[in-house]
C-alpha cells in the first residue's frame, strides 16, 4: 500500500510528479481554479494553501476552510449557472494537477493515497457541517435573545414565566433549537442559570442580552 499523501516538502512534489500530475505555481490572490471553465482537472495541494470561495448573485462567499498540503479540489462535477466556485491562492502555492484519465490511474494504482485522499475530503466535510450548524445556533440565539427582550419590555420585567415550548411557538421554530439557544446565552451570561426552574427565565446581562440581540440599548 502507498504511503500517505501527507509529506512534506520536495518529495510530495516529486512523488506526484511521477504519477503523472503537472505541476503549476500561482502568486498571493491568483485565480487557481474556475470550475465552470475546462479542462476538468484534479488538483492537490503541494505546498501553500487555496480558499475556497462560492459566487452567486448575492455576491462571494467563503465556502470552506483553507486547503492545505494534501488536500484536493476538482471541477470534474457540473455547477448550478446561478452559483459556482472559485479557488484563489492564499500566498504562493504549488499544485499538482491531474486530468481525468490521471486521476483515474491514480485511483486504479495508487489506492493507499485515494484512501487517504477521501479521509481528508470527509473530514473537511463534517468541519464544514459544524460550522454550518453553529451559524445557524447564532442566529437562532440571536432570534431567542430578541423575543425575550421583547418580552421584558412588555411585561416591565426581568423575570419571565415562559417556556421553551412557548419561545418556539413564538419564533416558528422547535423547542430543542430554542433550548440549546437558551442554554446559549445562559453561558454567555446574558441569562441567568436555570437552578432547575423550567418555566422561568431571568435576565442576567441587560447589555450583553442586546449585544445577542443585535439590538441597541434604550437610551435612559
Amino acid at each position: 500500500m502507498s504511503p500517505p499523501i501527507r509529506s512534506s516538502g520536495h518529495r510530495l512534489v516529486d512523488r506526484l510528479r511521477t504519477e503523472g500530475a503537472r505541476l503549476a505555481t500561482y502568486r498571493t490572490g491568483q485565480i487557481v481554479l474556475e470550475p465552470a471553465l475546462p479542462p476538468r482537472r484534479v488538483g492537490i495541494v503541494c505546498s501553500g494553501s487555496v480558499t475556497v470561495w462560492r459566487i452567486s448573485p448575492k455576491g462571494r462567499q467563503l465556502a470552506t476552510a483553507s486547503l492545505r498540503e494534501g488536500d484536493w479540489f476538482e471541477n470534474v462535477f457540473p455547477t448550478d449557472g446561478q452559483q459556482r466556485t472559485s479557488v484563489e491562492a492564499d500566498g504562493p502555492v504549488t499544485i499538482a494537477w491531474f486530468d481525468v484519465p490521471a486521476f483515474r490511474r491514480l485511483a486504479r494504482h495508487r489506492p493507499g493515497i485515494m484512501n487517504d485522499l477521501i479521509r481528508r475530503q470527509s473530514s473537511r466535510l463534517v468541519a464544514v457541517q459544524r460550522r454550518a450548524a453553529q451559524t445557524a445556533l447564532d442566529s437562532v440565539a440571536g432570534s431567542v435573545a430578541l423575543a425575550i427582550l421583547q418580552m421584558a419590555e412588555q411585561e416591565h420585567a426581568t423575570d419571565l414565566r415562559v417556556t421553551h415550548e412557548q419561545l418556539a411557538q413564538r419564533l416558528g421554530t422547535v423547542r430543542e433549537s430554542v433550548s440549546l439557544a437558551v442554554n446559549k446565552l445562559r453561558r454567555a451570561g446574558a441569562l441567568a442559570p436555570s437552578g432547575g426552574r423550567k418555566r422561568l427565565i431571568s435576565i442576567l446581562s441587560l447589555p450583553r442580552l442586546q449585544q445577542l440581540a443585535g439590538a441597541r440599548p434604550q437610551a435612559r
